[in-house]
Formats: C-alpha cells, sequence, structure tokens
C-alpha cells in the first residue's frame, strides 16, 4: 500500500529530473540509458520516503507523522500486520479519525509490537542498494558519476562500493598491494 504511493509519487518526479538533467548533458537517450534511469529512479525515490518516514515517527520525529495522523509506510506496515482491535485501531488512523481511545504514544508502541519500524529500515536497505545496483549497468562514466553522488548526496550514510565495473579492476589493484605490503 504505501510503496505504490512512492512508486507513483516520488519515483517519477526523480525520473524526470534525471532525464532531463540527461538530455541537458547531451546523453543519447538509448533504451538501455532511460531504462536504467527508470528502475534507479523508483529504487531511489521509495528508500527516500522510506527514510523520510523513519525520521518522522513518533515525538522526536521531525514533524511527528503520528500525531499529525498522516499516513505513512510504518503504518501500512503495521497495518498489514495487525490483528482484530489493533487492526481496527490502525484503520481509523489511516482514515484520520482516530477513536477516543487511541493515542499518538499508543499507536508508535503499536509500531514498535507489530515490527513495522523493523520492516521499514529493511525496505530502506533493500532499496538504496537496489539504486546503487542499478549503476552497474550504466556505461557512460560521467552519468554515473553523476547518479553516485545523487545517492552519496541524499544518503549521507551510503558508501558506494562494489557495484561499479570501472572500479573493480582498481579495487582488486588495491587489494594486491596490501597484500603483498602485508606479506
Amino acid at each position: 500500500m504505501g510503496l505504490d504511493i512512492f512508486r507513483k509519487k516520488t519515483a517519477p518526479a526523480f525520473e524526470v529530473a534525471l532525464r532531463l538533467g540527461a538530455l541537458y548533458a547531451g546523453i543519447e537517450q538509448h533504451e538501455e540509458v532511460a531504462d536504467v534511469l527508470a528502475n534507479y529512479s523508483e529504487a531511489l525515490g521509495i528508500a527516500y520516503q522510506i527514510r523520510d518516514d523513519l525520521s518522522d515517527l513518533g515525538s522526536k520525529g521531525e514533524t511527528n507523522d503520528i500525531a499529525g495522523l498522516r499516513p505513512s509506510l510504518l503504518l501500512a506496515v503495521a497495518y498489514e500486520k495487525a490483528k482484530n482491535d489493533q487492526k481496527a485501531q490502525l484503520e481509523s488512523v489511516w482514515c484520520r479519525s482516530p477513536q477516543a481511545s487511541i493515542n499518538p504514544e499508543q499507536i508508535e508502541a503499536l509500531y514498535t509490537e507489530l515490527k513495522a519500524d523493523e520492516r521499514a529500515r529493511q525496505l530502506y536497505e533493500t532499496y538504496k542498494e537496489e539504486a546503487i545496483r542499478c549503476l552497474r549497468d550504466v556505461e557512460n562514466p560521467n552519468l554515473k558519476g553523476l547518479l553516485r553522488r545523487v545517492i552519496g548526496k541524499i544518503f549521507n550514510d551510503t558508501e558506494i562500493k562494489g557495484w561499479c565495473k570501472e572500479f573493480e579492476a582498481k579495487n582488486a589493484a588495491n587489494r594486491l598491494a596490501e597484500i603483498s605490503v602485508a606479506g
């Protein structure tokens, strides 16, 4: 439910920006590049939105989606895992008509109990990795470099290694040099 919203909302915005940038840079729009940009944008957009939902989680979050009664991926994940009364409570939050019997702290406790936050973090890492993996199919070094920098700027905690063909030989040579120095 939540991922589909991200797929239709954020991913296309990233794709339009990247396609316009590629056109402006004079990169020919081969079908291969268009497919890579589409796949990269989808994974990047979804990871970006998941990170945003995680950063807005709870009273310590940037905007506290729970208190603001804003739907989020965490709410969707918790709803899918919930049973009976929990499901009814979460549905009321999704529909923005919370029952008087549930408050933001209880909703956050349900997220933890149902491990919605853990699942969201797993999805975040999965889609971030997928965006990085898409780069292996980019032949144009300028475009690949740009897309690597985009990931680095958006996800400050991400080190990109091992997915780009032009760095495989360099990494192998560095490993050999380290072995010969140690030996």
